[in-house]
């Protein structure tokens, strides 16, 4: 009895473990990336709007007076300025960008060229190792991947949102549901391991008493 005892205790800490990392760990990751998919399905309209609102309420950054959008061309990049500072923020909207020094480079310059205190460059992409080192040196922010996602969810169209949380959701409790199994059989066979086992040396301990026995002694003529 006691081993079945410790076989349940076994896969119940298994299963919590694993239970864990699947909700806390991986269900951001996906839900992550998913919201990185969903943006980058976004219409580039669609996708400089929640920019430009994300950096009016989380940044208290405001439109340059007379930056006018060309309803016509779309721009990737724009000004924008807090009390003191004008920023020029660089939309790279696409999942597949992988953004080396040049870019970074190029955006510092034209954030000088602007009369800009520095920039920030804003993709769903990734910014890779000597951009990044760039980016310190020019004065960039960078928010890119899993910084961008946390600052655009909250702005994402409820239904778009509802979708991936759910995606997210549905795959962690799969994945929870798969690991309450493993566990289950985990702490079968530790339990009937250690069950066999335990008559095993019951078994080889039987024979063993037998001839340690000592011998009747022989009856008196």
């Amino acid at each position: 009895m006691f081993s079945w005892i410790l076989a349940l205790l076994l896969a119940l800490i298994v299963w919590t473990l694993c239970a864990a990392w699947f909700w806390l760990v991986k269900r951001r990751r996906k839900e992550t990336r998913l919201g990185l998919n969903a943006l980058a399905g976004m219409h580039w309209r669609d996708f400089s709007e929640i920019v430009r609102r994300a950096m009016r309420e989380q940044r208290g950054l405001q439109d340059v007076p007379g930056e006018v959008d060309d309803s016509r061309e779309p721009r990737s990049d724009f000004l924008m300025h807090d009390d003191q500072h004008r920023w020029l923020l660089s939309c790279k909207h696409g999942r597949a960008y992988r953004i080396g020094t040049a870019a970074v480079n190029e955006l510092g310059a034209a954030a000088r060229l602007a009369g800009a205190r520095g920039g920030i460059l804003i993709t769903e992409g990734m910014v890779e190792r000597d951009g990044r080192v760039a980016a310190e040196k020019q004065g960039v922010e960078v928010l890119d991947g899993h910084l961008l996602w946390p600052l655009l969810q909250p702005y994402l169209p409820g239904d778009m949102e509802a979708r991936v949380n759910n995606a997210a959701r549905r795959e962690a409790i799969r994945r929870i549901s798969i690991a309450a199994l493993g566990s289950l059989t985990l702490g079968l066979l530790v339990g009937m391991g250690y069950l066999t086992s335990r008559l095993d040396r019951q078994a080889t301990a039987m024979p063993t008493a037998a001839t340690s026995a000592p011998a009747p002694a022989p009856a008196a003529p």
